[in-house]
């Protein structure tokens, strides 16, 4: 009992470290998918519920009745008597009244979230957490199963089975979605998780002996950072004329992801046993790879603290310095936007080894698969049945709680490995990076990807919603992102709330506006070469009262070139040298016209946006291709050439603005980043052969 009166109060004192999500599920559920109770509320639902009876005195002793009994939006995911007195037998406890009042608050918001999910809704996050965090601040984990009448049902946190017979009770304030199981989250950092993970000791060992524990087991909150310290919310204009509003993060919260490799996996496929095989193994992986640090003193068995050592590299190329939030949010939330019939959807992160960077890739096109490869997330794979068949690591679907007080952990099928093969072959390709996951703290503090990207924009009252449904827009103050410094008259950095109908990658994006004047560090280069740098932008034709403007761009803090024109799109005549503009699906097929078209925009330094993305108005639904949208744009930013010794360094990208009238009202996008390597820009001449358009 003393234990768990520990773990609640630390519980509650942890609360305060969480960020509220916000929801992406509709107003009410569908009408064919629920009961109606009319004029009845939450509350009186509970009490009038015989076999919810003994969460109602949870509930009453939480002192949340009030609240339940008034109009809002809630979902209660209750759980019935057979679960409340599981938990009670669990932690040893008579009665609901022999819990203190503190214990049943925390039980109670665990139970509750300010939006409503119906059980459609709830199927869009399989394999996910819900958009909106509990009461606790905590995120909910979705997942389906089959109950024991063979009937599809939503699993919560892994351990909470929705009753089929009892889904989407509507009442007056919200839905109740009756529970077996008590919902929990744990208490416990990345590192106390794993400490306790009899199935993956070798790796939490490894954690342990190079130091990199001591990062797992902290919470990282920036307790110098308070939303209240900024405006509430500040108003701008975006597009030339459409008013809309941004609020500053509720937190600052740091967060961790670790990729872990169960000790069953290093015996079978490596034959590592102990601390000292994982050392070998690492050193078979990482000398050739840093043969400038072999024989140092902090190459050594007894020196595995030292960012040198092999081992301690192994294991930091398994720890990303963002929390992901959940599997399906490796990638883009929902594959949105991304047509699977010419591609999976990617993303790339940063590691916790300086200069690295791992590729996630969500499988969902049978055209990609390879072996006994099939569908799923993984990592670092490069497989067209022809030029590469490299299939990757698989990431596992948890089927245990995964998600800590400080970020989350995965299994995966085999280790994750920087060496030749990832560097020359996973990384010598284009690495499209979207703008929200160049920042870690982006993700980790749940802003990614959030609201209701299916809603429309609110037209031109845009600065009027506030509805948590549809999501929040983002200004982030001086200081929040880490390697960002905003300089300039009334400039703010800013993220938009995703939504299918904007001409954006995924449908989110950010903006600097105002005289702005902004300065990033970018992620790092994999190898050294000539690179090209390309930013993906919609421009928007100033005669239709666009506002994007000029900017100068500096790489490392040297100017390239002329100041670009964001309100140019490419089939103006001084980009695409003609009057006619084609749409590239009616000459994709084309090889001389296809051939032509790209030459033509790759030597003005432009490129057609991508072939396998879509805008749309209907989410599911292949819209308007990118490559046939004049503005939808790839710009070459510059090209650096990239030594040995620049593979160590920070480099940053600094976006000035500089327009001559209205500086004031003008704004740069940013969508997405393009890393290059000549390998891939390079091509074509007398071959005739060009880069992919996807």
């Amino acid at each position: 009992m003393k234990k768990f009166i520990f773990n609640i109060m630390f519980f509650v004192g942890l609360a305060s470290l969480m960020l509220p999500g916000l929801t992406s599920c509709t107003d009410k559920p569908d009408a064919e998918n629920y009961y109606t109770f009319k004029g009845q509320m939450m509350s009186q639902y509970l009490k009038s519920k015989d076999d919810l009876s003994l969460f109602a005195s949870v509930v009453e002793r939480a002192g949340l009745m009030d609240q339940l009994s008034a109009y809002g939006k809630y979902t209660c995911f209750a759980p019935d008597n057979n679960a409340i007195q599981k938990f009670l037998d669990s932690v040893k406890v008579a009665s609901v009244e022999d819990l203190t009042v503190e214990e049943c608050d925390t039980l109670a918001r665990t139970h509750l979230v300010n939006s409503i999910y119906s059980t459609s809704d709830l199927a869009n996050f399989n394999n996910g957490v819900l958009t909106t965090q509990n009461m606790m601040k905590r995120n909910i984990s979705v997942s389906s199963s089959i109950d024991k009448d063979q009937n599809a049902v939503i699993v919560l946190n892994r351990s909470a089975q929705i009753y089929f017979a009892f889904q989407n009770d509507s009442v007056e304030n919200g839905i109740v979605q009756r529970v077996n199981n008590v919902i929990t989250n744990s208490v416990n950092s990345i590192a106390n998780m794993l400490r306790d993970n009899q199935e993956a000791q070798l790796f939490a060992k490894a954690l342990e002996a190079t130091g990199l524990e001591m990062l797992l087991d902290t919470v990282i909150r920036d307790k110098s950072y308070n939303k209240d310290d900024y405006v509430k919310a500040i108003s701008y204009t975006t597009g030339g004329s459409i008013k809309e509003r941004a609020i500053a993060p509720e937190e600052k919260l740091y967060g961790f992801t670790a990729f872990v490799v169960k000790d069953e996996v290093l015996q079978k496929k490596h034959k590592v046993s102990d601390l000292r095989g994982l050392y070998d193994l690492a050193c078979s992986i990482y000398d050739p790879m840093y043969p400038e640090d072999m024989g140092t003193p902090s190459h050594g068995f007894d020196s595995l603290s030292s960012p040198k050592n092999p081992l301690y590299r192994f294991m930091a190329y398994h720890l990303l310095d963002r929390n992901v939030q959940s599997l399906s949010y490796l990638t883009v939330r929902e594959d949105v936007c991304v047509d699977p019939d010419y591609a999976n959807p990617i993303d790339w992160y940063t590691t916790m080894l300086p200069g690295t960077m791992i590729k996630c890739e969500h499988l969902i096109n049978r055209k990609w698969v390879g072996g006994d490869v099939y569908s799923g997330y993984y990592i670092n794979r490069r497989y067209d049945g022809e030029n590469y068949r490299i299939s990757g690591v698989k990431v596992d679907n948890p089927t245990e709680t995964v998600d800590a007080i400080n970020g989350i952990y995965f299994y995966v099928s085999d280790i994750l490995k920087f060496d030749k093969t990832t560097q020359e072959t996973i990384d010598n390709d284009r690495i499209r990076m979207d703008f929200s996951t160049i920042f870690p703290e982006i993700m980790t503090n749940n802003i990614r990807m959030q609201g209701n990207f299916d809603k429309g924009d609110g037209g031109t009252d845009r600065e009027n919603i506030t509805d948590r449904d549809i999501g929040f827009n983002y200004f982030f103050p001086a200081g929040y992102l880490k390697g960002v410094v905003l300089a300039g008259t009334d400039a703010h950095f800013l993220y938009r709330r995703p939504c299918i109908n904007y001409y954006s990658m995924f449908g989110d994006e950010m903006i600097a506006n105002g005289v702005f004047d902004i300065t990033f560090n970018l992620p790092p280069f994999p190898f050294e070469g000539d690179w090209q740098i390309r930013l993906g932008f919609a421009p928007m034709d100033p005669t239709q009262g666009a506002s994007r403007g000029a900017v100068q761009v500096f790489y490392d803090g040297v100017a390239q070139g002329i100041p670009l024109n964001m309100d140019i799109r490419i089939s103006d005549a001084q980009i695409y040298g003609s009057s006619t503009f084609p749409t590239y699906s009616t000459i994709r097929d084309d090889d001389e016209k296809r051939q032509a078209d790209f030459k033509n925009l790759k030597n003005k330094g432009y490129y057609r946006g991508p072939f396998s993305v879509y805008h749309t108005s209907s989410k599911g639904k292949i819209g308007e291709r990118f490559a046939d949208q004049a503005s939808t744009v790839r710009k070459v930013l510059c090209t650096v050439t990239v030594t040995k010794d620049d593979l160590n360094k920070t480099h940053t990208l600094r976006i000035k603005n500089v327009s001559q009238r209205n500086a004031s009202n003008k704004e740069a996008m940013l969508d997405y980043l393009e890393f290059v390597p000549k390998s891939v820009y390079g091509v074509g001449g007398t071959s005739g052969q060009t880069e992919d358009d996807l």
